[in-house]
């Protein structure tokens, strides 16, 4: 997740456009972080689901946007995924301190 978040604001900190090619490549990746993420049991626990909630309301808000140009489309869900990203690495830090706590009380 960190190493995603970190190639995100790279990609969103360049201050001229991206090849397509290149933002299909990140969009690739995004969407496979996004299938480990939905097959992880840790993840799917019923704390961080709400996490992954808050995923889908990010990006239906791009879909809702209805931007025509592609590669608009895939600056705009990266844009969006990189928010979220920073949310979801909150939490699961979170939820990762909760469980070592838990262990230290016991």
């Amino acid at each position: 997740a960190l190493a995603l978040k970190q190639i995100l604001e790279n990609i969103l900190s360049k201050d001229f456009i991206l090849p397509l090619e290149f933002l299909e490549k990140v969009y690739q990746n995004i969407e496979n972080f996004n299938h480990s993420l939905d097959e992880d049991e840790f993840i799917q626990d019923g704390i961080l689901k709400a996490v992954i909630y808050e995923r889908g309301l990010k990006i239906s808000l791009v879909y809702k946007e209805n931007i025509l140009d592609y590669a608009s489309f895939i600056s705009a869900y990266i844009k969006a995924y990189d928010e979220w990203l920073f949310y979801f690495i909150e939490k699961l830090e979170q939820r990762i301190n909760i469980i070592i706590n838990s262990f230290k009380e016991s």
